[in-house]
């Protein structure tokens, strides 16, 4: 029998958009050249009905294939990795309730938490190194993708959305416990992103929240007044790019 997973982790996220990310990055004195640089494509197969809606078809059943290669070093250097994210996550079979890995994959569960509202939102995300440039899943992720009732054929027939060009900053904040990652997201069009996220056990989160939003602050960063996952932003932008 399928159930829902517990998530004992959480990562609380903040992000930024247009030019409140422009104004965030230069409040953090961010420089390119110190952060970690990848090209991320995800997949979908956007849909177009006569009056120009646009839908993305595993997007829309909290499905997201996503792959993010280096872009520094030399071309045989670059690491690749493919994940596959159920968000929100499915009720699950027993091997796959709690956090595993194998040679060259891991798994995890954990509450998305995007601010201001930082409702939890249960993700479980299968995450696979190296690989080729195209979409090619590990039979992991094939199993896990089967349990969220997804067809071989529903694979079959997609479009690759990118680039996005994301560059990544790990930092220590000393109100903050552990690590803080911020990442920016661009593409060629013109779209910009900038979320600042940290994890925590889940019995911290909401003490940990307040402590993100406070530490924003004190570096004159306010908090967008509206929470904004940068994936679905960006996928949409980047489907309706490639149909124009």
């Amino acid at each position: 029998m399928n159930e829902l997973p517990t998530a004992t982790a959480a990562e609380i996220k903040i992000s930024f958009a247009g030019a409140e990310a422009k104004a965030a990055f230069d409040a953090l004195e961010l420089d390119r050249d110190e952060g970690s640089r990848r090209l991320i494509h995800f997949w979908d197969r956007p849909q177009w009905a006569a009056d120009g809606t646009l839908t993305l078809p595993l997007l829309d059943r909290g499905i997201i294939l996503r792959r993010r290669r280096d872009d520094e070093g030399p071309e045989s250097e670059r690491e690749t990795d493919l994940t596959v994210k159920l968000r929100p996550c499915p009720p699950l079979p027993e091997r796959w309730r709690e956090d595993r890995e194998g040679e060259g994959w891991k798994f995890k569960i954990e509450d998305d938490r995007t601010g201001p509202e930082f409702t939890p939102m249960l993700s479980a995300s299968l995450e696979a190194e190296g690989g080729p440039p195209e979409l090619l899943l590990i039979e992991q992720q094939r199993e896990l993708l089967g349990v969220a009732e997804l067809a071989e054929a529903d694979l079959a027939d997609l479009t690759a959305l990118g680039p996005v060009r994301a560059v990544k900053w790990k930092d220590d904040w000393d109100e903050l416990p552990g690590k803080v990652a911020i990442e920016e997201w661009r593409t060629d069009t013109g779209l910009r992103f900038l979320e600042v996220s940290v994890r925590s056990d889940i019995a911290d989160a909401a003490e940990v929240q307040a402590q993100l939003e406070q530490a924003l602050r004190d570096r004159d960063i306010t908090p967008p007044p509206f929470g904004e996952r940068k994936t679905e932003a960006v996928m949409t932008a980047l489907a309706r790019d490639a149909h124009l």
